[in-house]
C-alpha cells in the first residue's frame, strides 16, 4: 500500500496568486467599461453595507457545515463542527479552479475520508448533496417559469441563436458520440478505437482498482440511502431547508448592492433571476464560470437594472460573490490553521 499526499498549503499559496491576478483583471475591466463619473456610485457603499455583505458571504459556509454535521451525526461519523467548517472552506477554494459543475467535490471527499469517514458515508454526503442541488435548481426554474416569464423568453432566444449558429457542429459531435457508445455497448468497437488500449499497464491496473473501490463504495452508499429514507426524513427536511437559506443569503448580496446605489427593485424577481443565473453557470466549463457568469447576468438582468451602470453592478456583484468569497476563504483557512494546527496534507492510499 503506497500513499500519495496533496499539500493544501501549496494549493492555498497558488490560489492567492490566482486571486490576485483575478482581482487585478477585474479592476482593469471595471475601469475600462465604466465611465469615471459612474464610479462615484461606489462611495454609496458605507460600512454597514460592507459588513452585511461579509455576513451574507459567511452564512452559506456556516449553514453548509451545519448540514454536513447533522448528516455525519446521523451516519454515526465522529467529527467536530470546526473541522467541517474547515473542509467546507477548503472545498470552496478548490471550486475556484474547477468548473461549477465539478466544484470542490473531489477535495471535500478526500478530506472527509482523511478525517475518518467511511467511503459509503463520504459518497452518500456527496451524492445526496447533488440531489439537493438538483431539487433547488429545479425549484428555481419552476418558479421562474410562472413568475418571471420574460427571463425564460430571453434565455430561449439566446439559446436558440447559439444553437442555430452552431447546429452543424453540434449534430456532428452528437452523432459521433452515439456511434461510439453504440459500438462500445455492442462489443463491436474496433481495437484501434478503444481508448483503454492506449493506456499503460499501470494505468489499467489503477482503473481496475478504482472500479473495485467504486463498487464497494456504492454498496455502502445504497445502504446509507436506505437508512436515510427509512429513519432520516426529518434530517432531510432540515438539510434542504438549510440549503435554501444558504442560497437566499448569497442572493441577498445583490439586493444590498442595489439598495446602496438607491435602485428600486422587486425582491422576488431579483431572487428568481439570480436563481436562473446560477443554473446557467453550471454549463459554463471555465473555472468559476468566469466570463459566462457576467454575460448571463447582463442577459437576464438587462431589463431590471439601469443600463448606464449595468457593467458596474455586474462587476461589483461578481467581485462580492466570487473574488471576495475566495479572499475570505483563504483568510479563514489560515486563521483556523494557525490556531488549531490541523494537517495541511490530504493522504490518499493507493494499492501498489
Amino acid at each position: 500500500m503506497s500513499e500519495r499526499k496533496i499539500n493544501l498549503r501549496k494549493t492555498v499559496n497558488r490560489l492567492i496568486l490566482l486571486i490576485s491576478l483575478g482581482i487585478a483583471a477585474h479592476i482593469i475591466f471595471v475601469l475600462s467599461t465604466t465611465e469615471k463619473s459612474l464610479l462615484s456610485y461606489l462611495n454609496r457603499l458605507d460600512v454597514w453595507h460592507v459588513l452585511i455583505i461579509m455576513g451574507l458571504l459567511f452564512t452559506p459556509w456556516s449553514l453548509y457545515a451545519l448540514r454536513v454535521y447533522i448528516w455525519s451525526k446521523f451516519l454515526g461519523e465522529k467529527i467536530t463542527y470546526r473541522d467541517l467548517l474547515r473542509i467546507v472552506i477548503t472545498s470552496e477554494m478548490a471550486s475556484a479552479v474547477s468548473p461549477p459543475a465539478v466544484g470542490g467535490a473531489p477535495v471535500k471527499a478526500a478530506l472527509l475520508l482523511n478525517y475518518g469517514f467511511s467511503a459509503g458515508s463520504a459518497g452518500f454526503l456527496l451524492a445526496y448533496g447533488v440531489i439537493e442541488d438538483i431539487i433547488f435548481y429545479a425549484t428555481g426554474i419552476l418558479f421562474a417559469t410562472f413568475l418571471s416569464i420574460g427571463v425564460i423568453s430571453d434565455i430561449k432566444i439566446a439559446v436558440g441563436s447559439f444553437v442555430s449558429a452552431h447546429a452543424m457542429w453540434m449534430l456532428i459531435v452528437i452523432g459521433i458520440l452515439i456511434v461510439y457508445i453504440s459500438l462500445l455497448k455492442s462489443g463491436r468497437m474496433p481495437r484501434q478505437l478503444k481508448l483503454t488500449n492506449y493506456f499503460s499497464v499501470g494505468m489499467k491496473r489503477k482503473l481496475v482498482q478504482f472500479q473495485s473501490k467504486l463498487n464497494e463504495a456504492f454498496t455502502d452508499l445504497r445502504a446509507n440511502f436506505k437508512i436515510a429514507l427509512q429513519s432520516g426524513k426529518l434530517v432531510m427536511l432540515v438539510s434542504i431547508s438549510l440549503l435554501f437559506l444558504q442560497w437566499m443569503a448569497r442572493f441577498s448580496i445583490l439586493l444590498v448592492i442595489l439598495h446602496a446605489f438607491g435602485i428600486d427593485f422587486d425582491a422576488i424577481q431579483m431572487y428568481l433571476r439570480q436563481w436562473i443565473v446560477y443554473v446557467t453557470m453550471l454549463f459554463i466549463p471555465t473555472p468559476g464560470a468566469t466570463g459566462g457568469a457576467e454575460a448571463f447576468f447582463l442577459l437576464i438582468f438587462g431589463h431590471s437594472i439601469p443600463k448606464d451602470i449595468s457593467f458596474l453592478i455586474v462587476s461589483l456583484w461578481r467581485f462580492c460573490t466570487y473574488y471576495l468569497v475566495l479572499m475570505m476563504a483563504v483568510i479563514l483557512y489560515n486563521v483556523i490553521s494557525f490556531f488549531f494546527k490541523p494537517t495541511d496534507e490530504i493522504v490518499i492510499e493507493e494499492k501498489d
